[in-house]
């Protein structure tokens, strides 16, 4: 068996195992009792200032809301293959929306530390399976579609990283494009292997918010329940272009993005489109991320962005938006529309004392023809002969580095002049400085 962190897996190294979910489930409940204690366990001043009945109250509702976050969970975990089953519990489950690629050996996930709570994977099927967040679609996923259809109107193949639960890829899917997408994270893939493939008919309930004690007006924020999924995957996937198609709607490819989609990765090709929402952000090494997505598109391929630039803490350069173009533009992109669009994360903002919600940039490029895009010259370039001839005296080399590797400039000399160029990483000549080198007359 293949080991991804120290967990041993299943024939689908992607899938989270049962005792791995249960974990993180007990990790939540934990949470939550942590954050409720004082409430279900109050002192006599605090039952007199609060009142028994009011604080009876709230623990029916913590214990409701558990009860039934866990009922949804279980309902995962008894999906998941049994590994006491032996190796019949390694028969491959049917997916009639979403396709699941195998990992290739060495494919690396996120760290569950990642994307790895149950408390994120309960705000996301919020976001993207519940009825409550129609308004995610409508100001986050339908702009984004809308450009794709703009200037890709004609279908092709379309890539969208950090997928998550995979609703913005199924409603691509339904406009007919051919989707894969990927995502990193191995909770997040077996909820969206659930969800998309098969959650039952009627929806389940759930309690997202459940954990969140801060910022309420009364139990009705903390405690909205929700049906899940709404709507329901082979439902959505059955719309639009989706009526006349046979086989799974989309493609799901797992594995950290930048290892599996860079040159020489297991996911490495090229496609017509891709489309990248709140997803920027997310990475360590923004300049690392452009020249991978870049690698992906040929000449006329479309980059459609709708997201914020909420840096994680680990980004080793935290640029403002002007600074992105600035790399993309590096790159030979022509932007086409750079618009701000209001978005709530989740929850609609009003319906809490704080919510999430972003002013983010919607943005549509098309990747140059290689002869209008400025690439730098692979040979060493010249510089002009100073003033007073030709005379023996050393001149200052510029070196270019970038990871170790030196490289140096020649100097336009004339006729019966010999010319060297020195690598400054090579032991030089006496009376050579380490970045100085010496032309002579012949």
């Amino acid at each position: 068996r293949r080991l991804i962190f120290g967990a041993p897996m299943s024939a689908e190294a992607w899938r989270m195992s049962r005792t791995e979910l249960r974990d993180l489930l007990n990790k939540y409940e934990k949470a939550i009792e942590e954050d409720a204690f004082g409430l279900l366990r109050p002192s006599a001043a605090e039952i007199k200032a609060v009142g028994k009945e009011i604080l009876g109250k709230r623990a029916e509702r913590v214990r409701t809301a558990r009860d039934a976050n866990r009922r949804f969970v279980e309902a995962v975990i008894e999906d998941l293959p049994d590994l006491c089953a032996g190796p019949l519990g390694d028969e491959l489950p049917r997916r009639p929306v979403a396709d699941f690629r195998e990992l290739p050996d060495g494919t690396s996930t996120l760290p569950a530390s990642s994307y790895g709570s149950m408390a994120s994977v309960f705000l996301h099927l919020f976001r993207d399976w519940s009825d409550d967040c129609r308004h995610v679609y409508e100001s986050t996923y339908a702009p984004a579609i809308a450009k794709l259809r703009e200037h890709r109107p004609n279908g092709g193949e379309v890539l969208v990283p950090g997928c998550g639960l995979a609703r913005l890829a199924l409603e691509l899917a339904t406009e007919g494009y051919k989707v894969e997408a990927n995502e990193g994270s191995r909770l997040f893939l077996t909820f969206a292997d659930y969800v998309l493939n098969r959650a039952p008919a009627d929806a389940q309930k759930l309690y997202p918010l459940a954990h969140v004690f801060s910022e309420n007006w009364s139990y009705g924020e903390q405690y909205l329940d929700i049906s899940v999924p709404s709507p329901s995957a082979p439902e959505l996937a059955a719309r639009g272009a989706g009526a006349s198609r046979s086989g799974p709607a989309i493609t799901m490819v797992p594995g950290d993005f930048v290892e599996t989609y860079k040159p020489g990765g297991s996911g490495h090709r090229k496609f017509d489109a891709i489309v990248t929402c709140f997803f920027l952000d997310t990475v360590v090494d923004i300049a690392e991320l452009v020249t991978v997505l870049d690698s992906l598109l040929d000449e006329g391929g479309v980059w459609i962005n709708v997201g914020p630039l909420n840096w994680r803490k680990e980004a080793r350069m935290k640029l403002n938006w002007d600074e992105v173009l600035a790399i993309w533009k590096g790159h030979g992109y022509t932007f086409h529309c750079q618009e701000r669009v209001d978005c709530d994360y989740h929850l609609q903002r009003g319906r809490k004392m704080y919510t999430e919600s972003y002013m983010c940039t919607l943005t549509a490029a098309t990747k140059q023809r290689a002869s209008k895009v400025r690439r730098p010259s692979s040979r060493p370039r010249a510089a002009p002969l100073p003033e007073g001839g030709c005379q023996s005296a050393p001149l200052a080399v510029e070196t270019r580095v970038r990871r170790g590797l030196c490289a140096g400039v020649a100097f336009a000399l004339p006729a019966g002049c010999r010319q060297e160029v020195v690598p400054v990483a090579r032991a030089l000549p006496a009376g050579w400085g380490p970045t100085r080198a010496r032309r002579d007359c012949g």
